[in-house]
């Protein structure tokens, strides 16, 4: 290998460093690196070390779980409580708030939401991200239950539920055909989980879509009145009619035997048959003679779920339940599948699939259609492999360097360092409980640079000390093997621990929802680090001595004083390079200054990039500037699968939601990418973590869904992105044919849920104030840059017709008042009053009573219904009973205590940043009907809860701009406490202040390329990118570090100030521009990763101009420093 020599030639008036200071000097000067070399340069043990390393790793990549991406436990609970027949105000005064009281007493609580509606009340209790869930749980249910007496006589529960992570499916596989139906589809599914539900790790099961077989007794009201029957009489005949259950034991023959009571309703011919009454004759009255009996499912719809195959969807053509492109859809059900915590996805889902494989031709019937439609396993997998594609083209492309730089035998030694690093850091992530995720991988990756630096840095000078001298025999080669690494053991082991404390200070930082997102980053940095230290400093330098030759030593040119045109710089042809620049600027004053002053001016227009905008005379809405750098959270993410959802006016039946969510599917079928789609009309898709934060319904007249499936995102040539953006503009014609419809094209985040890109909450104890400012708001969304959608969670009012009994009326006519009450309750009620138990049957069948729907409240209907009177005569409802149209009562909601409604929205292609900017400039002040004016927050650092005591209406921020602040806030602590932290070690390191500030003198010179490098590459400023700025703070000090470490060397030799300061940076030249490199190839591959993308690019470009900047700069600052505080040697000297 050949290798540019080191060795030169001092001036005459001081000796050069590498002769003045002998091995044994440096290595007792460096104990715990040129121990720990010592130890293991000709040690056994080092292959031991290597070999378990090397099986850490494995057994971590074989049995550590995998995911898509870190799960945040957030635990959260349902509280709900029934009280039959009070309205929304009743209930929110007498429910709502002494269940506010109890939680309130709970700690760890985060939030608490609440509805109030018809005979109902809904409150949902959101604990701090990271609180154990059981322990949340049994706190709540404890306070709740234990405060039961505080609410009113009759109300039914409070029921808890509790909703977490572990809830939400991983798997959903789809049943499609329309020869069985939804019915029959459902009765196939629900046979599927029974097989399914002996599998290992998993939790909960659900089928999601179909009919249940039901009994449905239809009554006819003139025939019940015609044999005297009332409604309410009948209900209570059938609710007597399946008695079952033990009576107790008798003696028979000597032995005892149980007896129990077996009269269950078995048919609908049991039904039609049981007696409900009798006539004045004494006959009896059978339930048929009164009513209609079936038996299977209602054939009045609450639901539909149906299955499409795209234009892309050659898996769900030629085969069972065959689907035609375009707008064919066929009726399907959907099995959803969890996992239980901490169970690996993959091997979960690989397990129910090959399962459910088995099933066909017998359980599922061949002419049914089986098509996974979720697989997050997959997904995992997939993500993983794919990042370990990515991890090793980096580590070729890191070792490439190495080769060009060192040669083919010091690129190998690197090439064994890297997986030896990689298999300790896996293992440790293995071991200590967390999962192989995308962040995990992104961490090494990202640390990938970083890995190589220890052992790039150690090689290299190793040989250099190699080809300082002839070496003599092996043992001169392995004590030069220890002295090298020994020589920048300081150095480099005060950068390694800055860089880990720059990581590892994410975790105490970060808080919420990012912290968990984030966490896997802070924890396998350092790890990495560590490892790579060790690495560096015990294989690196067994590995050289067997494999590194010892390079031809040039002869040492003799270089006298004043004879500067002649000298031979050391570092080689690069060191050459770098001191034609470094003369002309270093010593000169003015030049000196001119270039501190450039570079201030360099930093501070970048900034201005991302900033003009929030300052521009025109406001923070509109366009971006054309130099301008858009910041955000997160982007969002190219994903294989979006959901849209329909949400029509309150009142409106399931078959007009059905046919606009039929209208959103024929548009969704012409996209070329789409693969299959499921749509669902009074049904929610099945839930993700994403829908859960959003507390979107699960079930009702007025909601729909399409689940868009793509073809994979790495054979398609358009993203997720623009397809999503290009449907929305299409959806706008189905929103105009349907008014008054919301219709959200969702797509996953990238990072944690969010409610919504840009949500407003809005806060007011008026609830018509709230309703006109909810209203106000959703115009100004509207008319905001780049909007696409708007959502506006205050409903318009929904009709309804008031029955009322006029109590003199009915007093008059001989009628209890509380008994035609009784009456109206049943005939309106509907309701399951028994279970019928069909042999063979794995579940009981409701029986549900009913009257013919529209018949209701029709006062013709009213006329043929009768209640007994006083005197024997049976009198209509209709004279006793009017009918009123009006307008249901709101429903309340309400967030903390206060009453709330949230107007939500979703931009284009911007960010949110400056449009919600822009929005709280318009909002901010709004003069209230009534009098006062709108007060808007949470635009700070701190979260606000609103205070209703200044104003009579507040408006607080949430969505993607709470979570940015939030996270750049978390971000810019972290970078605070690492920056000084590493600045108290470099002052008792080098027990200066003035040292310390130079070193770190390189971190705000990255700026310099980062803000320019994201508006090259038309990439936001991100929380990732921000990530980078944390991290980058301590790589680039890395860099100084090394050059101070050998210019105060180089002063100890009796180098003059100059020389130093130019020899000093040619040696390091060599390894600085190595790390770069490393960095810059090892980040590379993320660039066009739509989330971490933002963190590449600030790695590389901040990377490359601070190093540019820091070469040079540091000389500069440490010749001002050196001139006003000469460095003095330890014989007294100065230099």
């Amino acid at each position: 290998m050949k290798t540019e020599s080191d060795a030169t030639q001092m001036h005459s008036s001081a000796p050069r460093a590498e002769d003045s200071v002998c091995p044994e000097d440096l290595k007792s000067e460096h104990m715990i690196t040129g121990r720990m070399a010592a130890l293991f340069i000709d040690s056994k043990l080092t292959v031991i070390v290597m070999i378990a390393a090397l099986l850490f790793g494995i057994w971590a990549i074989l049995t550590t779980p995998r995911e898509e991406n870190p799960q945040i436990t957030m635990p959260a609970a349902a509280v709900i409580a029934v009280m039959p027949g009070a309205e929304p105000a009743e209930l929110e005064a007498k429910v709502v708030r002494p269940l506010e009281a109890l939680i309130n007493q709970v700690s760890g609580v985060d939030h608490v939401w609440a509805t109030a509606r018809d005979s109902g009340a809904l409150v949902t209790v959101q604990f701090k991200v990271g609180e154990n869930k059981e322990a949340s749980l049994v706190k709540l249910a404890d306070r709740v239950m234990g405060g039961r007496d505080a609410l009113p006589p009759g109300v039914i529960g409070p029921f808890i539920r509790s909703a977490d992570v572990d809830d939400v499916p991983i798997l959903a596989v789809t049943l499609v055909s329309d020869k069985y139906g939804d019915y029959g589809l459902k009765r196939i599914a629900e046979s599927v989980l029974d097989d399914l539900s002996g599998l290992e790790d998993i939790s909960t099961t659900a089928v999601y879509g179909g009919r249940e077989r039901e009994l449905l007794v239809t009554v006819e009201p003139e025939k019940l009145s015609a044999f005297g029957l009332s409604f309410a009489q009948l209900k209570l005949a059938l609710a007597a009619s399946s008695v079952a259950g033990p009576l107790g034991n008798i003696m028979e023959d000597g032995k005892e035997a149980s007896v129990r009571v077996s009269d269950f309703i078995e048919s609908a011919e049991d039904l039609r048959n049981l007696v409900v009454g009798m006539s004045p004759e004494g006959r009896p009255i059978h339930l048929k003679d009164v009513a209609l009996i079936a038996d299977g499912p209602d054939e009045t719809r609450t639901h539909s779920t149906r299955f499409g195959c795209g234009l892309s969807g050659t898996d769900c053509r030629g085969n069972a339940g065959e689907v035609q492109s375009g707008i064919d859809e066929k009726e399907s059900v959907t099995l959803a599948i969890a996992k239980r915590k901490n169970a690996n996805a993959v091997t979960v889902a690989e397990a129910a699939i090959a399962r459910i494989e088995r099933m066909k031709g017998s359980v599922i019937p061949q002419d049914v259609g089986v098509y996974v439609t979720r697989n997050d396993g997959d997904k995992a997998n997939d993500a993983v492999n794919t990042l370990i594609e990515h991890l090793g083209i980096a580590v070729f492309a890191v070792v490439s360097v190495t080769l060009v730089f060192l040669g083919l035998r010091a690129a190998g030694i690197v090439a064994i360092t890297v997986p030896l690093i990689l298999a300790i850091t896996l293992g440790v992530v293995g071991l200590t409980g967390f999962t192989i995720n995308r962040l995990t991988l992104y961490a090494l990756i990202i640390a990938l640079g970083l890995l190589v630096d220890d052992s790039i840095v150690v090689i290299e000078n190793i040989v250099r000390h190699y080809g300082l001298s002839p070496i003599r025999d092996r043992a001169d080669k392995m004590e030069r093997s220890i002295v090298a690494p020994g020589e920048i053991g300081s150095a480099t082991l005060l950068a390694t621990i800055a860089v880990m404390l720059v990581f590892a200070s994410l975790i105490p930082a970060l808080s919420g929802m990012p912290k968990q997102y984030f966490y896997p980053v802070g924890f396998a940095v350092p790890v990495a680090l560590a490892a790579s230290f060790l690495i560096a400093y015990t294989v690196a330098p067994w590995a050289a001595l067997r494999w590194m030759p010892a390079p031809k030593v040039k002869p040492v040119k003799s270089r006298e004083a004043g004879a500067a045109g002649n000298e031979n710089i050391p570092g080689g042809r690069l060191g050459s390079w770098y001191s034609i620049p470094a003369k002309t600027l270093i010593g000169h004053p003015k030049r000196e200054a001119l270039y501190v002053l450039i570079l201030v001016l360099l930093i501070a227009l970048s900034f201005a990039m991302p900033f003009w905008q929030l300052v521009r005379p025109s406001g923070p809405g509109g366009p971006s500037p054309e130099f301008g750098v858009e910041m955000g959270f997160l982007p969002k993410d190219n994903k294989n699968t979006f959901n849209v959802t329909v949400e029509m006016p309150s009142g409106t039946p399931v078959e007009v939601t059905d046919r606009a969510v039929r209208d959103v599917a024929e548009i969704v079928s012409r996209i070329p990418e789409v693969r299959n789609w499921q749509s669902s009309s009074g049904l929610a898709d099945v839930p993700d973590f994403n829908s859960m934060m959003r507390m979107s319904p699960e079930k009702g007249s007025t909601i729909g869904a399409v689940r868009v499936n793509l073809t994979d995102k790495k054979s398609r040539e358009r993203s997720s992105i623009v397809i999503a953006a290009e449907l929305r503009e299409s959806l706008k014609s189905v929103s105009a044919k349907w008014p008054g419809s919301t219709i959200q094209v969702l797509e996953d985040p990238p990072g944690p849920p969010l409610k919504g890109t840009l949500y407003a909450e809005l806060y007011a104890k008026d609830p018509e104030l709230l309703r006109w400012l909810a209203d106000k708001v959703e115009a100004e969304f509207r008319s905001t840059y780049d909007m696409a959608e708007v959502t506006n969670t205050a409903k318009v009012d929904r009709p309804q017709i008031a029955l009322s009994i006029d109590r003199e009326k009915a007093i008059r006519a001989g009628v209890l008042p509380a008994l035609a009450a009784h009456e109206l309750k049943a005939l309106t009620d509907g309701s399951v009053i028994g279970y019928a138990h069909a042999p063979g049957e794995r579940l009981a069948q409701p029986i549900r009573v009913e009257i013919a729907k529209g018949e209701a409240f029709d006062p013709a209907f009213l006329s043929g219904v009768t209640v007994p009177g006083f005197a024997g005569v049976r009198v209509p409802l209709s004279e006793i009973v009017t009918s009123t149209p009006g307008i249901e009562p709101r429903e309340i909601d309400k967030k903390d205590g206060i009453m709330t409604a949230a107007v939500g929205g979703e931009l284009a292609s911007t960010t949110p940043t400056y449009a919600v900017l822009d929005l709280d400039r318009r909002l901010s002040g709004l003069a209230l009907p009534g009098g006062g004016t709108l007060a808007t927050g949470n635009l700070t650092w701190s979260d606000e809860r609103p205070d209703l005591t200044s104003s009579r209406a507040v408006l607080l921020w949430q969505g993607e701009m709470r979570m940015m602040l939030d996270s750049y806030r978390d971000l810019a602590k972290s970078l605070l406490l690492s920056v000084g932290a590493i600045f108290l070690i470099l002052v008792a390191y080098y027990r200066s202040f003035g040292l310390a500030m130079i070193a770190l003198s390189a971190v705000p010179l990255c700026f310099i390329g980062i803000f320019p490098g994201h508006w090259l590459m038309n990439v936001q400023f991100s929380a990732s990118s921000l990530v980078g700025v944390t991290a980058i703070s301590g790589v680039v000090v890395r860099s100084s570090l090394l050059i101070i470490d050998f210019v105060i060397d180089y002063l100890k030799a009796g180098l003059p100030l100059k020389d130093a300061l130019i020899d000093a940076g040619a040696v390091r030249l060599r390894p600085i521009l190595l790390t770069t490199l490393a960095i810059l190839l090892g980040s590379v591959i993320l660039i066009p990763d739509p989330v971490f993308g933002g963190l590449a690019i600030t790695f590389i470009f901040g990377t490359v101009a601070s190093t540019i900047g820091t070469i040079f700069l540091v000389p500069v600052l440490l010749n001002y420093y050196f001139a006003k505080h000469p460095y003095a040697d330890p014989e007294g000297g100065v230099r």
